[in-house]
């Protein structure tokens, strides 16, 4: 039997195994979450809305009916013939994504892209009084394949994309090549130290021109440390800071009270999450406020 056959069927298996595992995981969690509010009522708004939603639906990382206008199975994904890489369709550009990544891989992860992004989604980076203005200068810190990017890429006066993962560069590259002039893509992680791999983004941006004025930020869980490393940039206006506050439970309140004191206009989105990446650690009250707005006129 070819090597490549056994490897897929081995994959195939594996990801069967994970899925399965998963979904037990899942339901464990919605019956604890429920049976913990049935004992614990809260008087929380939004998360009783989440409550009542998740009674009646699976654990998802999301709470609200705007997630049922979306499905996976709609997406086409096509194969570019020059490159090899698999790519959708947004507002007629080329978003790629990894080269090992399947048809059902891109469908689902482009699927969760579009859920995030949803204007009632409470991960959307944007609203109808914070947004990425005409001629803004954006840097997308952990841009992975930088859905967020390309959606705004006709506005910017120039954009630069902080992403460590070697198989993203190429898809990056790729999706970003028709506005390689005003496309900077940086082959680091962003912290609060330089070193062969990150970069403070005060020492980054020191002798760069045109300087950002949106950041978004979205590190798996490493936002105080970017936080950190751009202490200077933080003094300057006009600015705006989309800000992820979900991987670790505490990082709203810290983020919150941190823009406070800085003297940062602030605001949470609307709604709540479940982080299901801590599945196996999480504790009450589950869901977690998703992203902080801020902005310094």
């Amino acid at each position: 039997m070819p090597n490549k056959l056994v490897q897929k069927i081995r994959y195939k298996i594996n990801s069967t195994v994970k899925s399965n595992i998963f979904s037990r995981k899942q339901k464990m969690m919605r019956t604890k979450i429920l049976d913990y509010y049935r004992n614990n009522p809260t008087d929380d708004t939004e998360i009783k809305q989440a409550v009542d939603y998740l009674s009646k639906h699976k654990l998802s990382n999301f709470y609200g009916d705007f997630q049922k206008k979306y499905n996976y199975k709609d997406i086409d994904v096509s194969v570019d013939k020059e490159n090899g890489l698999p790519y959708v369709l947004v507002d007629g550009k080329q978003l790629y994504f990894k080269r090992s990544q399947n048809k059902r891989t891109v469908q689902l992860m482009f699927n969760g892209l579009r859920i995030e992004q949803d204007k009632d989604a409470p991960h959307c980076y944007t609203d109808e009084k914070f947004n990425v203005e005409t001629a803004d200068v954006l840097a997308d810190i952990g841009c992975a394949e930088a859905y967020f990017s390309l959606l705004n890429i006709e506005n910017l006066r120039k954009l630069y994309l902080f992403e460590q993962d070697k198989g993203w560069i190429e898809a990056l590259e790729a999706t970003f090549r028709p506005w390689k002039e005003k496309v900077e893509i940086v082959q680091k992680y962003v912290s609060d130290r330089n070193s062969e791999t990150e970069v403070r983004l005060d020492d980054f941006f020191r002798d760069k021109s045109p300087l950002p004025n949106f950041y978004k930020i979205d590190v798996e869980g490493a936002e105080s440390s970017v936080l950190s490393g751009m202490e200077e940039i933080l003094k300057t206006k006009p600015l705006k800071v989309a800000l992820c506050t979900y991987h670790h439970a505490e990082d709203f309140v810290r983020f919150s009270q941190f823009f406070k004191e800085n003297g940062f206009e602030h605001r949470a989105n609307s709604g709540v999450m479940i982080f299901q990446n801590d599945i196996d650690m999480m504790q009450p009250p589950y869901f977690r406020k998703c992203l902080v707005k801020a902005e310094r006129r």
